[in-house]
């Protein structure tokens, strides 16, 4: 018997023992609200904490790049340097101005006025007109159109380039001259420069007839010709489109120009050209020879282009399928195309290409004609642009060190050659090259 109470009373010992009492309930009760608690407290706290941070940044405005101690110093070094320093130096300090507070730069513009009108070496005004070009100083707009008529054929080139860019209606009249005294005969930068720049202006009528009259005359240098077509197309004059429609259709023509003939074909909107494109294109389809083939692909490719833009996009297939051949030329040809139909279709195929392709210049084409198309869609839209890197703050030392390229010590054009020394001048746009227009790969 004793040992069968023992054993009740230790089973009883156990189960008492297994049971939390009432107090030791409340109790974890009590620490779990006031463990819940605090952690709500605590997220409030930092959530009010966060937003009134993101209000304070929002208010607070940019801090300044320099101060104005700094402003004033840099300043002062730069008008030396402007003055009295050597072409090199001066031409630093002339890029300088790009980053410096427009606010308080108005002496250092006046002596790139001061530069562009009077200063005798030719290099230093091509490095005033490309500042500026950069900074956009319409204020020059007199003494920039002057420099057209520079016999430094250099330094008009250069306020050529500006002129398109900064738009300067009072050019037409320097412009046209300066187009009707060019030998056609004879391929030149110079002069696809002008035809390029001219393209700006459809109001130029008098340019417009000059350069119809070249167009028409076929011993004049094709490359002129091929830029000619593309310049029509920009302008949108409706009175050439017979004249385009008989040039693509010229078997006795060099591709090129019958490429950008339909081209500006597909810009106007040219309903009359539909038929004859598409007869055309029948034919290069059928063509047997491999040589052939190859040689009509650009021709091919403009032709499918100016027809999506006409209203075909069940024809964007082929564009699609060329994107994806094997020769990178091919999808290079064909991803420069498709940003031009202005299809929001065309989005996808461009991302996938810009991240993707194998080809590093392809992956550039793709992410160039993605930006493109964008901006078209919507025009609010801003490319992503490299980011510059950023200079120490203070006042750069323009002695201290030699530029380690030319490319450094001059800002060179798109079209412009590399010299193999820093000392040489402003580098030159090499004879003979595309104009910035279009991109000749296409022939």
């Amino acid at each position: 018997m004793n040992s069968t109470a023992e054993s009740r009373n230790s089973k009883k010992r156990i189960e008492n023992s297994n049971r939390p009492t009432e107090g030791k309930r409340r109790k974890e009760i009590g620490i779990s609200v006031f463990f819940r608690n605090f952690c709500l407290a605590l997220v409030m706290t930092l959530a009010l904490l966060f937003v009134s941070r993101a209000e304070a940044g929002a208010k607070e405005p940019p801090k300044p790049k320099y101060t104005a101690e700094q402003i004033k110093k840099k300043k002062e070094v730069l008008l030396q340097i402007l003055k009295y320093g050597t072409t090199k130096e001066r031409a630093g300090a002339l890029r300088e101005l790009e980053d410096f507070p427009k606010e308080d730069a108005g002496e250092l513009y006046d002596l790139v006025g001061v530069i562009l009108s009077k200063d005798p070496d030719w290099s230093m005004r091509i490095y005033a007109l490309r500042i500026c070009g950069t900074l956009e100083l319409t204020n020059f707009e007199d003494k920039i159109v002057a420099l057209l008529k520079s016999d430094q054929q250099e330094i008009s080139k250069e306020a050529i380039y500006v002129t398109k860019k900064l738009k300067f209606q009072s050019a037409i009249p320097t412009l046209t001259e300066l187009l009707k005294t060019q030998d056609f005969t004879k391929n030149s930068n110079y002069t696809i420069a002008l035809i390029d720049t001219l393209a700006e202006f459809p109001e130029a009528t008098d340019a417009f007839q000059t350069l119809e009259s070249r167009f028409q005359e076929k011993f004049n240098d094709p490359e002129l010709r091929a830029q000619t077509a593309l310049y029509f197309g920009k302008v949108k004059n409706g009175s050439v489109e017979n004249l385009l429609i008989s040039t693509f259709k010229d078997d006795k023509e060099p591709i090129t120009i019958r490429a950008y003939s339909v081209n500006s074909l597909g810009k106007m909107k040219s309903k009359d050209a539909i038929q004859p494109m598409t007869e055309l294109l029948a034919k290069i389809r059928n063509l047997k020879s491999k040589t052939d083939v190859q040689d009509y692909q650009a021709l091919k490719i403009h032709i499918i282009t100016a027809l999506v833009s006409l209203g075909d996009k069940d024809i964007i297939e082929e564009l699609y399928s060329l994107a994806r051949d094997d020769d990178a030329v091919v999808r290079l040809r064909a991803i420069k195309h498709l940003a031009e139909t202005e299809d929001p279709a065309v989005l996808e195929i461009l991302e996938y290409k810009a991240q993707r392709d194998p080809s590093e210049k392809v992956k550039r084409a793709a992410q160039n004609a993605l930006n493109q198309l964008k901006k078209k869609i919507s025009p609010d839209f801003v490319p992503p642009a490299a980011e510059k890197p950023r200079e120490p703050s203070g006042i750069k030392r323009y002695n201290s060190r030699r530029p380690s390229s030319s490319r450094e010590e001059s800002p060179a054009r798109t079209d412009a050659g590399s010299p193999s020394s820093s000392d040489k001048k402003p580098d030159a746009a090499p004879q003979g090259g595309s104009g910035e227009s279009e991109d000749l790969e296409d022939q």
